[in-house]
């Protein structure tokens, strides 16, 4: 009996030393690329935990995302934690990538500075995206239509998807001068 212990204590810690070593886990872009959202702020700093939410049914969908894809909250200790609708990604992520990158960076935004308001996330994101390489008119067109077809919004987002683009651009436009 007791090898068998010493046996499982051994492949435990071996399990340990092993899961240690993986990378953890990371956004996948369209691009390919791996990215993690790194932050600073009220004296933490870390990479943001990610909580991808797969369900079978509405039923089972996380209700910090109400009618969104992704959302970030602050745990009771401040870290940020961003919580992204698994299903909602595995079904549209191949059709409209150019969106699922700007929701990265968007929730990233918010883990980053978390007094930001909607509008200055989508205009953080939209400049992480030319940042990278990631922005073209193809994909700032893609990006305008799905703003576009959000018909009412609260307030804090402009009140319309196109009111949250137009003021989305005006932004990007200023932190250019």
């Amino acid at each position: 009996m007791r090898t068998w212990v010493e046996l499982l204590k051994k492949l435990s810690v071996a399990c340990l030393i092993q899961c240690a070593s993986l990378p953890a886990f990371a956004f996948v872009l369209s691009n390919g690329d791996e990215v993690q959202c790194h932050f600073s702020h009220e004296g933490l700093s870390g990479t943001a935990t990610e909580i991808w939410n797969a369900y079978q049914n509405g039923d089972e969908r996380h209700p910090e995302l109400g009618r969104a894809v992704a959302v970030m909250r602050l745990a009771a200790d401040g870290w940020p934690t961003i919580i992204i609708d698994a299903e909602a990604h595995k079904k549209t992520a191949k059709g409209t990538p150019a969106i699922w990158d700007f929701v990265y960076f968007h929730e990233c935004a918010h883990a980053q500075q978390p007094s930001l308001s909607e509008i200055e996330a989508n205009c953080a994101s939209y400049k992480e995206l030319e940042r990278r390489g990631l922005m073209n008119y193809h994909r700032m067109k893609e990006l305008e239509a799905i703003h576009l077809s959000m018909l009412m919004l609260p307030e804090e987002y402009g009140g319309s998807g196109a009111m949250f683009w137009h003021k989305t651009m005006q932004c990007v436009k200023e932190s250019r001068r």
